[in-house]
């Protein structure tokens, strides 16, 4: 009996010892967590990026990295500022025929022959006509091709200062032995109107001298009829003939459009008007006085003829100086 109580004392001591020693440890754990316990706590509650910050908004514009820029060694660049007042377009000159043009006229540039008044008074001499050339370089003129001046009146190109327009008829010979060195010495372009039937005359160019023209960029060439006839005096299969061939075979001997015309004799009525704007002239002259101004029709223009006994003084006083 002695010993079974002895037995259940120490039984229920140890059973004590167990309780309290538990509350104790417990309580210890409680108080002080495991140190992985606290890692693992950190690694849950810790963010996995840091926050950006922002600049407030009244911060000028500047350079600015950010995190993931950092880590690649870039940065972005600023925005340029947004242009506040647009440039000013530059003023282009007027286009248009914006002041009448002289057109001036001459048939031969060779010595005045002696017993011929007709072909005198159509005749300049090379001295003359050279000193002409020289004086209107000297007074500022810029030459144009009937082709720039029907580019002008329809609006493509603006007009130059002081304009002036050289035209040739017929195509004597002279004007490639006598009017063109002197032309090309000074730059000046001029159109010279072929009488298509007599090309290769004695008196007359050639078809090789008519290309050296052509090709040079300072001569348009135009058309002048097939053979110089009244044209108001012809039927309309005449008419015809006259006008059309003679730009057909001007463009098949030059390869290119002729868009140049002059009435032999400037003489004209409708039904020849008709028929040169058939064949597809866009510009023609006459014989009538006077400048060329905007409001003219475009195939009766006038011209100013350069007669054979005009003097210097006479020449400036026809241009206005």
């Amino acid at each position: 009996m002695l010993r079974w109580l002895v037995q259940t004392a120490v039984l229920f001591g140890v059973l004590f010892g167990v309780v309290v020693g538990g509350r104790l440890v417990l309580n210890q754990l409680l108080q002080h967590p495991a140190p992985r316990a606290v890692e693992a706590q950190e690694r849950i509650t810790t963010p996995a990026t840091t926050a950006i910050p922002v600049a407030p908004s009244p911060t000028p514009l500047a350079t600015v990295t950010l995190p993931d820029d950092r880590a690649a060694g870039l940065t972005r660049p600023t925005p340029p500022p947004a242009r506040s007042t647009p440039s000013p377009t530059p003023t282009l000159p007027p286009h248009g025929q914006t002041a009448p043009v002289p057109i001036l006229m001459y048939h031969y540039i060779r010595p005045k022959p002696a017993n011929d008044p007709l072909g005198a008074a159509l005749s300049v001499d090379p001295e003359t006509f050279a000193a002409q050339m020289d004086w209107l370089a000297a007074h500022g003129y810029t030459t144009l091709t009937l082709h720039e001046l029907a580019e002008v009146r329809a609006g493509k190109i603006g007009l130059p200062p002081k304009p002036i327009v050289l035209t040739f008829d017929d195509g004597y010979r002279d004007f490639y032995t006598a009017a063109w060195p002197v032309l090309k010495r000074h730059g000046f372009k001029a159109t010279i109107f072929i009488i298509t039937g007599v090309v290769g005359n004695p008196q007359y160019m050639t078809w090789d001298m008519l290309r050296e023209l052509d090709r040079s960029g300072l001569v348009e060439v135009g058309g002048h009829t097939v053979h110089h006839l009244d044209l108001t005096q012809l039927n309309a299969s005449a008419l015809e003939h006259e006008v059309a061939d003679c730009k057909q075979t001007l463009e098949t001997q030059l390869g290119h459009p002729i868009e140049s015309f002059a009435y032999p004799a400037g003489r004209f009525n409708e039904t020849v008007v008709s028929a040169v704007q058939r064949a597809g002239f866009t510009l023609a002259v006459t014989t009538k006085p006077g400048w060329a101004r905007a409001t003219d029709a475009p195939l009766v223009l006038p011209r100013v003829r350069i007669q054979g006994d005009l003097t210097l003084a006479g020449f400036a006083d026809i241009l206005g100086s």
